[in-house]
Order: C-alpha cells, then sequence, then structure tokens
C-alpha cells in the first residue's frame, strides 16, 4: 500500500482543471457542472484509492500528480462525478500509459 501525498495529488487535480479551462470552448461547459470543490473531493478520493493501492510503500511524486491530473479530467469529463469510474478501470489503463512515458513505473508497481 503506497503511501499518498496529498499535496501532489491536489496539484494534480488543479493542474487537470487549468488544463480542461484553456479548452472550455470546445468541451466542458463549467457552468452545467458541481462546484470545483465537490469536483476535487470527487478526483481525491479516486486518486486516494489508485494511489494507495499501489504495491510499492511510495509512488513517485510526479506519478502521483499526473495519476491525479488525469482522474481530474475524466471525472470533468464524467460531469464532474466519478460515478462508473473505478479503481480497476483506471489502474489498468494507466499501466499502459506508465510503460510509455516511463517503463520503470510500470514495472516497479508489477
Amino acid at each position: 500500500m503506497a503511501e499518498v501525498d496529498s499535496v501532489r495529488v491536489f496539484r494534480g487535480i488543479y493542474g487537470g482543471f487549468a488544463l480542461a479551462m484553456s479548452e472550455a470552448e470546445g468541451g466542458i461547459h463549467f457552468e452545467e457542472l458541481p462546484s470545483s470543490d465537490e469536483i476535487a473531493n470527487e478526483a481525491f478520493k479516486l486518486s486516494h484509492e489508485v494511489i494507495a493501492d499501489d504495491a510499492r510503500e511510495v509512488m513517485p511524486g510526479a506519478q502521483q500528480e499526473f495519476t491525479a491530473l488525469t482522474i481530474a479530467l475524466a471525472v470533468l469529463e464524467h460531469g464532474g462525478r466519478a460515478d462508473g469510474i473505478t479503481k480497476e478501470s483506471v489502474s489498468d489503463t494507466l499501466k499502459s500509459v506508465w510503460a510509455l512515458i516511463n517503463n520503470r513505473w510500470a514495472q516497479d508497481a508489477d
């Protein structure tokens, strides 16, 4: 069970918000979503589950931040809710991303 670095997780979440807002003209309608606090809470809970479920004692901070950013974007795209997004589906999907970005992340997580 990996230790969760809340600062890195929230940096990732708000980085995801910033990225989504920079593209808001063509996709996400923020006025139709729950409050940013509610969305951040949903993203934090799911990020915490994914990171804590990692087999290592410590997941690298950059990996935690990227995980949270990715989850925040997914939650935004799902209408501000994490319904239908599971720890297992996120973990399985991210394993391929880790292999692409830095194969050490994928190998260490197994």
